[in-house]
Formats: C-alpha cells, structure tokens, sequence
C-alpha cells in the first residue's frame, strides 16, 4: 500500500460531521474532506516554515481554497 492509498484510506474513515443533525449525509460527506484540507494545509506550511523552505504555496502544490 502507498502513502497516498493508506492517506486516501483514513481520510475515507474520517467522519466528524457525518451525523450532524444540522447537515445532510451529503453535506457532512463535503465537510469531512474540506476539514481533513484545512488541516493539512496548515500542517504543510508549518513543516514548511520549520525546515525554512520558502516556496509559495502554488509551487508545494496547496491552495489556500478548499
């Protein structure tokens, strides 16, 4: 299995909106992934400050939109 499978595997799993009384499944199945982006933006960019590599955004392959 690969990184990008064994990734793709958990954030299939990853269900925190799913069961929201306010969200449809629909909605809640948008929100799951939209969350799971955020946080590895912000993860990609602190790894990014930490080892002090100064490509934007667009070059690391991450937008800032979901």
């Amino acid at each position: 299995m690969s990184a990008e499978s064994n990734a793709s595997s958990h954030a299939l799993a990853f269900s925190w909106w799913r069961g929201c009384s306010e969200l449809s499944d629909e909605e809640a199945r948008l929100h799951d992934p939209l969350a799971l982006h955020r946080a590895t933006v912000e993860l990609i960019r602190d790894q990014r400050d930490l080892l002090r590599y100064y490509d934007s955004d667009e070059e690391l392959g991450i937008s800032s939109d979901p």
